[in-house]
């Protein structure tokens, strides 16, 4: 029988407009039910009873305060919420011991607003009734190891604190992989609490494995020579294994700054005779690396950088730099070329090239040198030295005096070290600088002389918020001939990083025409008081005094003013309004001193 088939053009209207409207009713009731969900439900959540950390952990779990913004809350979800939220208040305050707090709930609603209170007694911790713990394994009669166990009893707690535990399991594993025991492990770790006794017993049972040594160390690389790679190993064989010793291993192979990535690997499947082989791949850093700078300071002016490194240009370590400073006073091109030697991880042989140019009130410069010198300095930066052969043409003028140039061939030495707190606003540090260099007529230079430059910076704190900021400078030359003496040689002061209240280096003696050509020797000295008055602003007040001069020191400059400091985690923003004081100034005789750089 064959289906009858009622085109829609044959039914009759009333049915129509009644399935109509029954259509419209359901979208009306759906579109009211819809906008209903989607409409907050407002809430508010109180806890009382706990300080912090309890009060913060508390709110942390607790999934209701977490949800109280939520746009798509209602109130079945809410009563939802509100009835596990007691194990959720327990299940916060266990960490710091407290298993049995007595917690009191209310959930009321008002005028479509709800409130949920919470009020918790913290009860009293579960205290420790007994501690199980014991090493076993090859190595467990090793005093280390029983050291280890009287040491956690001495020091351990009564409260069952979870952080404390893992504290001290990451301490016991921490030994053993720092004593040969890199397969050291937990046979059986757990406190068991007795709820009625408000008490815990706490077990911890390891194992340390057999005891390992350094075996021998494969590379998987192909940017570097494997003899120099040979330097880098500071893990001698058949010493105990150390985790220690390992990570410093593979923290001074990224400080080489070849790799990018350095993954060490110990192959316990190829040990023989408990030797531990390693097998080291690194990956190579780009070769190539730009640094661009601009900065201002009102003794220069406007000043701008741009470096280019070549950080693996062979594969024997060497790496070159071209530097290129320049601002509206001063100028330095500088290439240089670095080959790693004897400790290759902190000492090179520089061989460096550079034009400078050098601008002050007086005098103009023009500079070629080359230098060649062994380098060394710490990874961290904190401790540099270096010893150095330099020769050096020298082109000056002098204001209303003929043009000059000097030929030097000097030897000498520079060492510096520095020591500051970690912060944008260190309390603590100090820094000491000496350069030490000289020349010969007999060894072809065209005059012979002997310079000794020494700086000195000390900060200490006062109170939470201040600090005591204080300098010195001692500079002395002795020199055959001293007209045609170097400018960028001679001692000068004044401007922004000594007497400040002065112009930039216009302090010393003058020649016969009136004009401070550079002296001798000098001798300055700053004391300043900062106070931290927001997080990153600062106030300033200080006192600078020194001179520059060829014989005796007859006169002292003094400057004093005030400043302020904005800090960022890159340096800081120096402006000071400083007086000369020595010149007993007008009002309106203050200069601005501006700059911009670190604290040390």
């Amino acid at each position: 029988m064959k289906p009858v088939l009622f085109p829609l053009k044959r039914l009759k209207q009333p049915f129509f407009s009644l399935s109509l409207t029954v259509w419209l009713s359901f979208i009306l009731i759906f579109s009211l039910l819809s906008f209903s969900a989607l409409a907050a439900v407002p809430l508010t959540v109180q806890l009382r009873g706990l300080e912090d950390p309890y009060r913060k952990n508390v709110l942390l779990f607790l999934e209701i305060n977490k949800m109280k913004e939520d746009k798509d809350l209602t109130e079945r979800w809410i009563k939802r919420l509100h009835k596990q939220a007691p194990d959720e208040i327990r299940e916060a305050l266990q960490p710091y011991g407290y298993y049995i707090p007595k917690i009191q709930t209310d959930l009321v609603e008002l005028e479509g607003k709800w409130l949920a209170t919470y009020t918790v007694d913290i009860g009293t911790p579960v205290t420790i009734n007994d501690r199980n713990i014991q090493w076993s394994g090859e190595g467990s009669d090793q005093p280390v190891f029983q050291r280890s166990i009287e040491n956690y009893h001495k020091n351990a707690g009564n409260i069952l604190i979870h952080a404390d535990y893992e504290t001290a399991k990451n301490t016991f594993m921490n030994m053993a992989l720092s004593n040969g025991y890199p397969r050291a492990k937990f046979i059986k770790s757990e406190w068991l609490i007795d709820i009625e006794k408000n008490s815990a017993d706490l077990t911890l049972h390891m194992d340390t494995g057999p005891l390992y040594y350094f075996g021998d160390i494969t590379f998987k690389q192909d940017f570097l020579d494997p003899d120099l790679l040979e330097k880098y190993i500071t893990l001698e064989k058949g010493t105990p294994y150390s985790h220690d010793a390992l990570l410093e291993f593979q923290q001074n192979l990224i400080a080489s700054n070849y790799a990018k990535e350095v993954t060490i690997t110990p192959l316990f499947k190829e040990t023989v005779d408990q030797q531990l082989p390693l097998h080291v791949i690194m990956r190579a850093i780009s070769p190539h690396k730009f640094i661009f700078g601009i900065g201002y300071d009102s003794d220069t002016g406007i000043r701008g950088s741009a470096r280019w490194d070549n950080r693996l240009l062979n594969r024997h370590g060497h790496h070159s730099e071209v530097l290129m400073k320049l601002a509206q006073k001063e100028g330095v091109l500088r290439a240089q070329y670095n080959i790693p030697v004897i400790k290759p991880l902190t000492d090179r042989w520089v061989s460096t090239t550079s034009y400078e140019y050098e601008e002050t009130p007086d005098t103009r410069s023009t500079t070629l040198e080359m230098e060649t010198a062994f380098v060394r300095r710490n990874l961290t930066d904190t401790l540099f030295y270096k010893g150095f052969l330099l020769a050096s043409n020298e082109q000056f003028t002098i204001e209303h005096e003929p043009d000059e140039a000097t030929l030097l061939f000097s030897a000498g030495g520079t060492f510096r070290f520095s020591d500051t707190e970690a912060s944008m606003f260190p309390q603590h540090g100090h820094l000491l600088f000496a350069d030490l260099r000289g020349s010969a007529e007999a060894l072809l230079s065209d005059t012979s002389y002997t310079r000794l430059h020494l700086k000195g910076r000390y900060m200490f704190g006062v109170g939470g918020n201040g600090r005591i900021d204080s300098r010195l400078e001692i500079g002395t030359t002795w020199v055959d001939n001293f007209a045609i003496y170097p400018t960028s040689l001679r001692f000068f002061t004044g401007g922004d990083n000594s007497v400040r209240g002065y112009a930039y280096e216009s302090l010393g003696s003058v020649n016969e025409n009136g004009v401070r050509v550079g002296n001798k020797h000098v001798l300055s000295g700053s004391f300043e008081y900062d106070h931290r008055v927001a997080e990153k602003w600062v106030i300033a007040a200080f006192v600078d005094a020194g001179n520059a001069y060829n014989d005796e020191l007859d006169k002292l400059y003094i400057g004093s003013g005030a400043g302020f400091r904005w800090l960022a985690p890159f340096g800081s923003l120096r402006i000071d309004i400083a007086y000369p004081v020595s010149e007993n100034p007008e009002i309106d005789d203050w200069r601005i001193h501006v700059g911009f750089g670190a604290t040390l």
